[in-house]
């Protein structure tokens, strides 16, 4: 997996933080629990559809404000990089002018730990039976990020991001299953592990205050010391929850985990008070009885006041589906529509600098991505007034994700975008670096002009890459490739991205 520059914070400042962006936009708010303390809700939680501007299951935002971050041990906060399939959260403030503004996209890993279990086609992580998805008619294809092609390529013992679907498929608190949206190897646990999921089976408190509950087929062992997040919220069954813990606390024999975070990921159970909040979820459809069913991990109720939208087809349970929820005046989430999300809407959308373009192959790299012509596709070429594909156009890219990247349907190229909301790439050798200064220049060919690079806090370095280490590249025939915002003359380029270039798909 990643690695990246860290900025530590304490999560109880984070969490008010977040609260406070929440009250200023609109998008969600908060409530209290019934406890007093205020609880974070109202989240707006989907998968990675597109990128260049960021597309959640099929909406575009803008992004040229935000912030990616990712919590590793529910305490630090490091940087992160927003790639298709990836579950995410998304929270909002308002500018000067009142505008609706995306300020943070969080990455939302439903599991972080080591395959433990495996069959022909699934894998067992922390005590959670993942599958994979190779239809889009049914939810986002499982993407697997390089150098793995499909669960075949995992090993026991292989350490693992999976992004998911979490889908309910029976009455029992072990009837759950992730579909996995996109899944990553990684080098090293470093952190801890993390999973989510639903609490069930929640048992009083014994002795010393110590208690445990079960997320799927995973025991959670709660002892009195571990920190339960926000503070004053209550621990209920039902209640959706992120349990972070040390790799060592696991114990695969009896798929049991020693707690050492408990952060309440959404709120709403009978008794819980009646604030007016808001949630948007995407999700697989669960335990659907016509009046409740589960979407990701959290309850919801339907009335006939629910706007159902559904292209003909009745809703149950596997639907891939996306609710809008209000939390009533018995704390209950209730759905006030229902949109059923269809291949067409759940289409993948790349808008970036073409890379590593092989006319043989028919492929090239966007944004991290490995795009393939299918062999029907429509390339339109006229406003770069260039007569074939070549490394360095602007595209925009629209097809399905496939396991390796995406299948393209269209390719338009455009002019390149100008001014500070516009992220561009650009690549070549390190001429001279500082890392104190925080600066460096490159250039992408012999005789080109030369790009000066500066950096500042949230810096995103691919793994292998640190500050150290990039300074180190000066003079070097390693190449890199940045990703920022480019100045008029294309001189100057503020870098929000650096990694090294490995050419070809």
């Amino acid at each position: 997996m990643h690695v990246s520059n860290r900025r530590v914070g304490l999560a109880v400042a984070v969490v008010a933080g977040l609260l406070a962006v929440l009250v200023a936009c609109g998008g969600g708010s908060v409530g209290t629990n019934g406890t007093g303390s205020p609880v974070l809700v109202g989240l707006n939680v989907g998968t990675v559809s597109g990128l260049g501007s960021v597309i959640v299951d099929g909406t575009r935002h803008d992004d040229s404000a935000a912030k990616t971050e990712i919590s590793r041990n529910g305490t630090d906060v490091e940087v992160g990089d927003v790639r298709l399939g990836h579950r995410v959260s998304l929270e909002f403030g308002t500018d000067a002018a009142g505008a609706q503004v995306l300020q943070r996209i969080e990455l939302l890993p439903s599991v972080s730990g080591r395959v433990s279990e495996r069959t022909a086609d699934t894998i067992g992580v922390l005590g959670q039976t993942v599958t994979v998805n190779s239809d889009p008619g049914h939810g986002p294809v499982t993407a697997f990020d390089s150098p793995l092609n499909s669960l075949a390529d995992l090993q026991l013992g292989d350490a693992v991001d999976v992004h998911a679907l979490t889908q309910r498929t029976g009455a029992g608190p072990t009837d759950v299953r992730l579909v996995a949206t996109r899944i990553t190897r990684r080098s090293a646990l470093s952190g801890g592990v993390r999973v989510s999921g639903t609490v069930a089976a929640l048992s009083a408190a014994g002795s010393g205050g110590a208690r445990s509950f079960r997320l799927g087929a995973l025991a959670v062992q709660l002892p009195s010391a571990a920190a339960l997040l926000p503070q004053g919220i209550e621990l209920l069954d039902g209640r959706a929850v992120t349990v972070f813990a040390a790799e060592s606390a696991f114990d695969a024999a009896t798929l049991s985990l020693g707690a050492g975070k408990v952060q309440v990921m959404s709120v709403g159970t009978a008794g819980s008070g009646g604030a007016a909040s808001m949630l948007t979820r995407a999700g697989l459809v669960g335990a659907w009885t016509g009046t409740t069913f589960e979407l990701d991990g959290v309850g919801l109720l339907v009335n006939a006041d629910t706007q159902i939208v559904s292209a003909g087809q009745p809703l149950g349970d596997g639907a891939y589906v996306q609710a809008t929820a209000v939390l009533n005046g018995s704390g209950r989430w209730l759905a006030t529509r229902i949109a059923r999300l269809t291949a067409s809407t759940a289409s993948a959308e790349l808008r970036g600098t073409l890379d590593d373009w092989s006319a043989a192959a028919r492929t090239f790299r966007l944004r991290d991505t490995v795009v393939t012509l299918a062999s029907t596709a429509q390339i339109d070429l006229a406003a770069c007034r260039a007569s074939s594909l070549a490394n360095g156009l602007y595209v925009e890219v629209q097809g399905l994700s496939t396991a390796q990247g995406l299948a393209a349907s269209t390719v338009v190229c455009a002019p390149e975008p100008t001014g500070t909301k516009s992220r561009l790439e650009r690549h070549g050798l390190v001429l001279t670096a500082d890392a104190t200064a925080r600066k460096l220049t490159m250039r992408s060919q012999p005789g080109d002009p030369v790009l000066t690079v500066t950096w500042s806090d949230p810096l995103y370095l691919s793994e292998p890459l640190t500050v150290a280490s990039l300074a180190a590249l000066a003079g070097t025939s390693s190449e890199i490739e940045v990703e920022g915002t480019l100045s008029a003359d294309g001189l100057q380029m503020a870098a929000r991205k650096i990694k090294l270039r490995m050419p070809g798909p």
